[in-house]
């Protein structure tokens, strides 16, 4: 297995990560939907790993503003003054 194909791999779980993120965050999540994320954090040991990141981002994003060119600015930097260097 070459690195670009880990590379592939660990996107594939980060995606799948930020789906059952979304799902179960559903109000309508269902018990079934439930199960089926048990059995695919059973599957592969990184399947963990990748969902405790995709909830730590889930959380932060809860504590970005409202506004959708606030929030964009914050995540992306743009539009936002440099720092101006200290002087002595």
């Amino acid at each position: 297995m070459t690195p670009s194909d880990l590379n592939e791999m660990d996107e594939d779980i980060s995606l799948q990560a930020a789906d059952w993120c979304m799902r179960l965050h559903d109000d309508n999540c269902s018990p079934a939907v439930r199960q089926d994320f048990q059995r695919w954090l059973q599957r592969d040991s990184r399947h963990a790993f990748e969902y405790a990141k995709m909830l730590e981002i889930w959380d932060l994003s809860g504590q970005l503003p409202d506004e959708p060119e606030t929030a964009k600015k914050l995540l992306t930097g743009h539009g936002v003054a440099p720092e101006r260097k200290r002087e002595i």
